[in-house]
């Protein structure tokens, strides 16, 4: 019986070696046709250098996210902040079912317009807009203040509004207005998904799992903010939990659950890259 399954094993395996063809030079080549219409070339990625895999976990993550965390169900009306090029919405599509519907936006024109160009033609329940606030990074030349961006939607029209690593980028007046933004285009029973930085799981220098994760510069002298690059602050910037329930009280938001991230190494459970934070009404 062994030699059988040694037999077989070799059989398999030499099979297997005659069979491989060496990998493509096209990023995608290897997705199936629906995939590849999907998926935008790497000149839209974040970073292009990334794996693909790291593409399909914003996906797949959120996927599950929006439901076991904020109830989101298939008819549900759903809100991004910062949509990007569709990277989370993207598997959204297979789950939400008219009179559901998704809606994003994001400072960054060329990303928008990608994200219509591949989905919303073949998905008209998902819509990308394009904000024009100021963004040192991506939208230099924005007309709009972060801190005074009206979301373009009537009040009470979300279900679900979430933001994937993006407040994470924004400063204190910046987050303050786009919590009350969020409180007023949110149902009465909707719920709120937001990624941040916690401040409270950071141990200092060597700690997290990364270089690019560490805070050890105090913002405008508060010890509840700090950021990696002083001088830039809103490249990285990190909240301790005391910040982010006065902003949220002030918003009439309420926290409802936290759930660390893997950057901060903390013991236990740890889901997202980043730190999850979970809100209601307040």
């Amino acid at each position: 019986m062994a030699r059988f399954f040694k037999k077989s094993f070799n059989s398999i395996f030499k099979l297997k070696t005659r069979e491989h063809k060496p990998p493509t030079s096209k990023p995608k080549g290897w997705l199936s046709e629906e995939d590849e219409q999907f998926t935008p070339e790497r000149s839209f990625w974040q970073n292009p250098e990334e794996p693909i895999s790291h593409y399909y976990r914003w996906i797949w993550e959120y996927l599950a996210y929006l439901p076991l965390l904020c109830d989101v169900k298939r008819d549900s009306r759903i809100l991004e902040i910062g949509c990007h090029h569709g990277r989370t919405s993207r598997g959204l599509l297979q789950y939400i079912r008219s009179p559901g519907l998704y809606r994003g936006f994001d400072v960054e024109a060329s990303q928008v317009a990608e994200a219509t160009r591949r989905i919303t033609h073949q998905a008209p329940n998902f819509q990308y807009l394009h904000a024009d606030v100021y963004n040192r990074h991506y939208n230099p030349s924005g007309t709009i203040k972060a801190s005074q961006f009206v979301f373009p939607f009537e009040a009470q029209s979300f279900d679900c509004v979430y933001a994937a690593s993006v407040f994470t980028h924004l400063l204190p007046d910046e987050i303050l207005n786009y919590f009350r933004e969020t409180h007023r285009v949110l149902t009465l029973a909707g719920k709120v998904l937001f990624s941040f930085f916690i401040l409270d799981f950071y141990k200092g220098p060597g700690t997290s799992v990364s270089p690019d994760y560490e805070f050890d510069h105090p913002y405008e002298n508060d010890p509840g903010i700090a950021v990696k690059y002083s001088e830039h602050p809103d490249s990285v910037i990190a909240y301790s939990r005391e910040r982010i329930e006065e902003y949220a009280k002030a918003a009439e938001l309420r926290i409802v659950r936290v759930i660390p991230g893997l950057w901060s190494n903390s013991p236990g459970t740890a889901v997202n890259e980043q730190d999850l934070i979970v809100f209601e009404r307040g």
